[in-house]
């Protein structure tokens, strides 16, 4: 059957009913918070930045206090990338939307250790991919599903707070005029690398589908039906690595512990994910004027780490904090006084809660790099957003970090 033929029938939610996955009944320990402060820390709901040898990676980690020993999941995954697949999910602010950064770090993954897909998509976009295009139809007209955020403006959260691993959900309900769902999804790849090509399609749904291709493709046709919360689409193949996009505008990366933990833990487990980026601090930066500011900020950012752990156990947590930032002060631009002070609070919080820390405010040169990183293009002129250059050399960066154990093995 030819792939744009292909239909997929969803079926009908059993409200109430809880997944068993492998035999197991996710019982989160504690891990649902009912707050309704959103994702604050004296924020505000919008955004706040305008815009295979026989030498192996254990034989380069030998001590303990090596940073790199707490990612060892991810390196032992990779190994075996070969006959399955090794997910990794970059969350962040507005930062990377748009797969700014992402983009280089799946590029390098993919073409070293196999696989191909943009990984998970949204059917409602927030913001234009540089990866593909989504369309998605009813009948002869251009739909936009009806669709719930965990970010954004506040108009847009759920009641519930259930929301799937990209932090959003598009409902497949009655709400059209003929009663029942029926949605044509076109995926179009934009670019020319692994992540334009794909083997199959998962449908990430409280119960996920998935739909190997004939062969390798860069455009299909996917047709769904019924009713149902889609929480994401993902362009992936059988094995190697996928990497996730998973842009959160004006999110400072505190609302895990808000949002129903067991879509997540569902999804972590079932594609195999290894290695969690949680990448923000930017958001707050504009709000945080003092150490007890600060604290009140680590104090919620220690129990995202921690409730990702318990979500994802057989997962590595890399922790990247902000850029440089520049803001005007007295007439003058310059950085933001209080991002050294994130920074460091940011690495204690990922020392003492077992996950890696890398701080692209020190790879890009310290407070004050913004200007050059401006001068040279990097940036746009807000001073805080990179630039497709600009996003491509920091993605770069943090991708020689990452692999900076691997640096042995042969490419």
């Amino acid at each position: 059957m030819k792939p744009y033929r292909v239909c997929l029938f969803l079926i009908l939610c059993l409200a109430g009913s809880a997944a068993a996955v492998k035999g197991r009944r996710f019982l989160p320990e504690q891990v649902f918070h009912t707050e309704t402060s959103y994702d604050t820390v004296l924020l505000a709901y919008i955004d706040t930045l305008p815009y295979e040898q026989t030498v192996s990676w254990q034989d380069t980690i030998k001590e303990t206090d090596n940073p790199y020993h707490l990612l060892a999941p991810f390196y032992d995954a990779l190994v075996h990338a070969g006959e399955q697949t090794v997910r990794v999910v970059h969350y962040g602010d507005s930062q990377i939307e748009g797969d700014r950064m992402t983009f280089m770090l799946r590029l390098v993954l993919q073409e070293r250790f196999g696989g191909c897909g943009t990984g998970m998509l949204p059917i409602e976009p927030f913001a234009d991919l540089r990866t593909a295009l989504v369309t998605v139809r009813h009948g002869d007209r251009t739909m936009h599903p009806v669709t719930y955020r965990a970010f954004g403006p506040a108009s847009q959260r759920r009641a519930n707070w259930v929301y799937g691993p990209m932090a959003q959900v598009s409902v497949m309900d009655n709400r059209l005029k003929d009663g029942s769902e029926n949605l044509t999804v076109h995926f179009q790849s934009r670019t020319q690398g692994t992540e334009s090509r794909y083997t199959r399609i998962r449908v990430v749904a409280e119960r996920d589908s998935i739909i190997p291709m004939e062969d390798t493709v860069s455009s299909y046709t996917l047709h769904l039906t019924g009713r149902q919360d889609i929480y994401g689409i993902s362009l992936e193949s059988e094995t190697g690595v996928q990497v996730d996009n998973v842009a959160l505008r004006g999110s400072a990366g505190t609302i895990f512990t808000q949002m129903n933990p067991e879509a997540l833990w569902r999804y972590y487990d079932a594609t195999r994910t290894r290695l969690i980026i949680w990448q923000f601090g930017g958001n707050a930066a504009p709000y945080i004027k003092n150490q007890n500011q600060v604290d009140i900020y680590m104090k919620k950012v220690r129990q995202q780490i921690r409730i990702l752990h318990r979500l994802a156990p057989e997962a590595a947590i890399l922790m990247v904090g902000p850029s440089d930032m520049l803001t005007y002060e007295q007439g003058e631009k310059r950085s933001y006084r209080i991002l050294p002070m994130i920074d460091s609070a940011l690495r204690e919080v990922a020392a003492e809660e077992e996950a890696t820390y890398w701080s692209l405010l020190e790879a890009m040169g310290g407070t004050g790099s913004m200007k050059e990183w401006q001068d040279k293009g990097w940036t746009g002129r807000d001073g805080i957003h990179f630039t497709r250059e600009g996003a491509d050399k920091a993605g770069r960066m943090l991708t020689d970090f990452l692999l900076q154990p691997l640096q042995n093995l042969n490419e």
